[in-house]
């Protein structure tokens, strides 16, 4: 029995940064995890609006990713918090975050999603690991309303998707430049914030083999999609993302 509850999308990639910072900080947790659309009806019982992750505590209810990792910060020693004290290193820190969670993130999702989506039997068999067996029965039925849902709700087409592909090679060349020197991590000595926001929110364009429980295998992907996911793990970026994901997660 644990006093936390997780409320997730269980592939959602903010959802896994939360869950990873909860997994590194030893915090035991309850996760309840739903499908996109679904998760409406539990997030708002949970005392969230219409986005996951939400995390519920004995004080209060988090509804925001970042917001999960400054309330895990606060109950560890300063050593291992992801948002380190020293002055310059935390603006680093939260720089990188917040450009990985406005820019980075949204353009994964969109990106994912316009190639998988078409593919609905891999697309459905995502979908139905570890959520409610009820929504999981569902998806088939539900998934061609569920799939024109999400792609008008997340502005899913072509042209964006190309747009989302330019703004993944941007801030992929961000950060290959930055950890060019061989540095093991993004800011500083240790694992901040940054890393564990770049790894998790770049994940649907990486593959990570320790988040296939979540994601599904590289594969199991579509032939363009597993191209494109091939040469963003050739890039720098790609290769330290992978190696946060073998040796931190």
């Amino acid at each position: 029995m644990t006093d936390l509850v997780l409320v997730t999308i269980p592939f959602s990639h903010y959802c896994e940064k939360a869950r990873w910072a909860l997994d590194r900080a030893g915090l035991a947790y309850e996760e309840r995890a739903h499908l996109p659309i679904a998760h409406y009806l539990p997030a708002r019982l949970a005392g969230g609006g219409k986005t996951v992750p939400i995390l519920q505590t004995p004080g209060r209810v988090i509804t925001d990713s970042t917001d999960i990792l400054h309330w895990i910060d606060d109950r560890l020693p300063e050593a291992q918090r992801l948002f380190p004290a020293d002055p310059g290193l935390r603006s680093e820190v939260s720089r990188w975050e917040e450009r990985f969670d406005a820019k980075l993130g949204p353009a994964t999702r969109r990106w994912a999603y316009g190639h998988l989506l078409p593919d609905g039997e891999n697309t459905q068999r995502i979908m139905q690991k570890n959520v409610p067996r009820i929504e999981a029965l569902a998806v088939r039925a539900a998934f061609p309303l569920a799939r024109a849902l999400l792609r008008r709700g997340l502005n899913i087409h072509p042209e964006s998707c190309a747009r989302s592909l330019a703004r993944m090679h941007e801030i992929f060349d961000e950060v290959s430049a930055a950890v060019s020197d061989g540095r093991e991590f993004l800011v500083g000595p240790r694992l901040s914030a940054a890393d564990v926001a770049f790894a998790s929110l770049a994940s649907p364009a990486l593959l990570p083999d320790r988040n296939t429980r979540w994601l599904c295998a590289r594969a199991a992907l579509p032939v363009a999609m597993r191209a494109e996911v091939d040469r963003l793990r050739a890039t720098p970026a790609g290769a330290y993302a992978l190696r946060l994901y073998s040796h931190h997660r």
